[in-house]
């Protein structure tokens, strides 16, 4: 469901990454990828919107990784929320099964970008959550 191109260089700055799903082995394995991934720093996780809030309000990320399907919320109605908590953060959602207002609706309300489960890899929605700075501006203009 989307485009996700490998960062171009690394050039040693390292983020900081929460992970957000209420499916504890998913959670563990993103988990897991972040931390033997050089360009990441910091990983912290949550399991619902509550504890979202306040890991996000204690790590500052610099990219969120949130499960559009939280067992309390949904990432629509939590993400103004987490938006205000960390406003320079990159938010990509991921989902199961995504309609195209759904993914409109979660970018309007405050995402980077909607990532699908089935079709692409837990890789790919890694890639598009540590997207730079500028390797975000060129995918916007380019």
């Amino acid at each position: 469901m989307f485009a996700a191109r490998r960062t171009p260089h690394y050039e040693g700055v390292t983020q900081r990454v929460l992970v957000v799903d209420d499916e504890p082995d998913l959670r563990r394995l993103l988990r897991w990828l972040l931390e033997i991934d050089e360009r990441c720093s910091g990983i912290a996780e949550a399991a619902d919107s509550e504890s979202a809030l306040r890991e996000a309000a204690k790590l500052v990320p610099h990219a969120v990784i949130l499960d559009f399907m939280l067992g309390d919320t949904t990432a629509d109605e939590m993400l103004p929320a987490l938006r205000a908590a960390c406003p320079e953060a990159r938010i990509v959602v991921y989902t199961a099964a995504p309609e195209r207002a759904e993914a409109a609706e979660v970018i309007q309300r405050g995402a980077d970008a909607v990532a699908t489960k089935a079709g692409g890899s837990i890789d790919d929605i890694i890639e598009l959550a540590l997207l730079r700075t500028a390797d975000r501006e060129e995918e916007t203009s380019g």
